[in-house]
């Protein structure tokens, strides 16, 4: 069994266990006595979780996408029982010595399709095979840099094909044309989305996430945003992007990042 299946075996199965299962016994087969927990909706450590999990008896988890890079395994999905509706985005797991030791997640409200007909899960799910994952690392880091970072949007044309972009944001329409107008839009009215680090990328075959946080009116926020590589041209995205709680116990305790 190779590192990327065994590392995608074994958290699949965690998260699978203790979210929809709510086997409290995963806890101990599965992760770390140290386990570092960033998500703003959990306390730090094994406690948190064993408490999130008792007090949400209907909770289930459905994967749409895993993806595996290194120690970090990665899960797009949706959460029912969670919250008094479905909450859509990413599990960010890291594993060391066969154990999960850190988790960090961005999850927003599902919600309906975009103005092109799309879901924040639907499209491809599959990484594939004959992709090669370090160069659309290379192309996303490279493209998050200079137009999100940098604030250059017109550069969207340069990193997409013909102006084709499909678009799982429920705010925005497929095309470079729709993505560029509505960050525009947002910079004009002293709403735009500031991205100030990239934390964290995990690729695997055609799919880059990224892990970064920024501000939205001054507001401290986290993106995780999935990335569709096609042809050496980004195609697709996903994407959930969440306000950090500066006043979140777990944020002082150990860094929501």
């Amino acid at each position: 069994m190779s590192q990327t299946h065994h590392l995608r075996e074994l958290v699949t199965r965690a998260h699978h266990e203790l979210f929809t299962l709510h086997d409290i016994t995963a806890l101990e087969r599965f992760f770390s006595p140290a386990f570092i927990e960033h998500s703003p909706l959990v306390t730090n450590g094994l406690k948190g979780l064993r408490e999130l999990v008792e007090a949400h008896p209907s909770m289930l988890h459905d994967p749409y996408r895993v993806l595996v890079d290194a120690d970090l395994v990665a899960i797009h999905g949706r959460f029912t029982g969670l919250d008094t509706q479905p909450l859509v985005g990413f599990d960010l797991y890291r594993v060391q010595d066969k154990l999960i030791v850190e988790h960090w997640d961005g999850l927003v409200p599902q919600a309906a399709p975009n103005a092109s007909g799309r879901t924040q899960l639907d499209g491809p799910v599959d990484p594939g095979i004959g992709h090669d994952a370090e160069q659309n690392r290379a192309l996303v880091v490279e493209f998050f840099n200079r137009c999100l970072i940098q604030g250059d949007y017109e550069a969207f044309r340069a990193y997409t094909a013909d102006g084709r972009l499909i678009q799982h944001s429920p705010d925005i329409a497929d095309g470079t044309d729709a993505v560029i107008a509505f960050l525009d839009q947002l910079r004009s009215t002293g709403q735009g989305l500031h991205y100030n680090r990239l934390h964290r990328t995990v690729a695997e075959g055609q799919f880059v996430l990224t892990h970064s946080e920024g501000s939205i009116s001054g507001q401290r926020h986290a993106y995780f945003e999935l990335w569709r590589v096609e042809n050496g041209k980004i195609a697709e995205l996903w994407d959930a992007i969440t306000p950090v709680p500066e006043d979140n116990a777990a944020l002082h305790d150990h860094g929501i990042f």
